[in-house]
């Protein structure tokens, strides 16, 4: 395994942070070697806990962790929102009229997604703010 048992990497909230944090959670994971499968579920779940910082604190601070631990990798968010996220239903009707590229994504997936995809997930309260998290069992190549 190379690198560190650890990673943190704070940004400001802004849509671009989603995609820097994929690539850092996608470049660590296959340092760590991570099999393909767990890196694929730890970019998503990255994915999914940013955009809900983002989301919730807009050009606020917001920090990404990630740690191996036991036979699991760790993935989650810190922002200083402290009201904890709310599980929404996605939207399945379909459009009557064809819809214009900036119409805004309805959302409503994160939760469905991480519950299939980690073992245990959950929010804590954290210095002035909240640490949202996952536990995926990390497979190795």
């Amino acid at each position: 395994m190379a690198g560190p048992w650890a990673l943190r990497r704070g940004f400001l909230a802004t849509p671009d942070v989603v995609q820097q944090g994929r690539l850092i959670v996608e470049s660590q994971a296959l340092q760590w070697g991570l099999a393909e499968e767990t890196v694929e579920a730890a970019v998503l779940i990255a994915s999914e806990l940013l955009t809900n910082a983002v989301r919730a604190t807009p050009h606020k601070p917001v920090t990404l962790r990630m740690a191996l631990a036991g036979d699991g990798i760790r993935v989650e968010v810190w922002d200083c929102s402290s009201q904890r996220p709310r599980a929404s239903e996605p939207d399945l009707s379909m459009p009557e009229r064809p819809l214009g590229d900036d119409v805004p994504d309805p959302g409503g997936w994160g939760r469905g997604i991480i519950d299939f995809l980690s073992e245990e997930h959950g929010v804590r309260v954290e210095f002035e703010g909240k640490s949202v998290w996952a536990l995926l069992r990390a497979e190795f190549r």
